[in-house]
């Protein structure tokens, strides 16, 4: 049996395993997924776990994503574009790992009814989903602001990702990140909503704006929660995981993921 991991700190909430052990079953392979909490100081033995072979794979969360790409060995050009990684692998040699990014495609199959082409974007956080989140805004035309905790993060992901001059994407303080007079879209990808906060706590939500929380946990955020009470359009972070994860699972095995039974089992583990 080979065993894949999730690795982040925290990971006791995912519900990444239930789809993927399920996806394992149905098409016959000996391979589990496991959930591994690991601090920045085990994230090296972790990455080399994988290099060895004891590991078929990993997928990689929060907080690890941007600094994993220090200790692979390579990564594919779309992971080199974002600078975050949230699946490694053996490259086909079997001495080196692979970093690669499936966030992109999953939040483009999770926004693929939303149209950004001139829309205002408020994209919250600077870390590695909000560095793929960039990616994907950017492609499909959107106007960007980007609002952290971290001022000076916010700035430097504005600088890091390629971007058409006409649409450099704007830096705000986080204190003014409830201001949503002139947004259309607000896309959460922060870690705020897996232990009950919201990230738009005060903000009125007006009618007419879109709301993309990230966070995909068995229970709706708090930010989903209310806005679908305001009657906003609402797009909650599960259908990003089923597709991230799919891309992961033929990273991993070379076969197509049964998605059906991916998707079944992801909603099985929330109901």
């Amino acid at each position: 049996m080979s065993v894949v991991y999730l690795i982040g700190h925290p990971v006791e909430h995912s519900l990444s395993p239930a789809m993927h052990n399920a996806a394992f079953r149905a098409l016959g392979l000996a391979h589990s997924y496991e959930t591994f909490d690991v601090t920045a100081d085990g994230l090296p033995a972790a990455v080399q776990r994988i290099r060895s072979g004891e590991l078929l794979g990993a997928n990689v969360t929060v907080p690890h994503k941007e600094a994993v790409m220090a200790l692979v060995d390579t990564w594919d050009g779309p992971t080199a574009e974002i600078g975050a990684a949230n699946t490694l692998s053996r490259t086909a040699d079997g001495r080196r790992v692979l970093a690669s990014n499936t966030d992109a495609v999953g939040f483009a199959y999770a926004t693929r009814s939303l149209a950004f082409d001139g829309a205002r974007v408020l994209l919250l956080g600077a870390g590695g989903a909000a560095r793929a989140v960039l990616v994907a805004l950017l492609v499909r035309g959107a106007h960007v602001a980007i609002a952290n905790r971290s001022l000076e993060r916010a700035r430097t992901l504005a600088r890091a990702i390629p971007h058409p001059v006409e649409r450099t994407p704007q830096v705000i303080d986080w204190a003014h990140r409830t201001d949503l007079a002139e947004t259309d879209v607000v896309v959460n990808a922060t870690s705020l909503g897996l232990h009950g906060e919201d990230p738009l706590d005060g903000a009125p939500l007006r009618p007419g704006l879109t709301i993309v929380d990230l966070i995909p946990t068995a229970v709706a955020t708090p930010l989903v929660k209310r806005a679908r009470a305001a009657g906003l359009d609402v797009v909650d972070g599960l259908p990003m995981l089923l597709q991230q994860a799919a891309s992961s699972f033929k990273i991993w095995t070379g076969q197509d993921a049964p998605v059906d039974v991916m998707r079944s089992a992801l909603f099985a583990s929330v109901s």
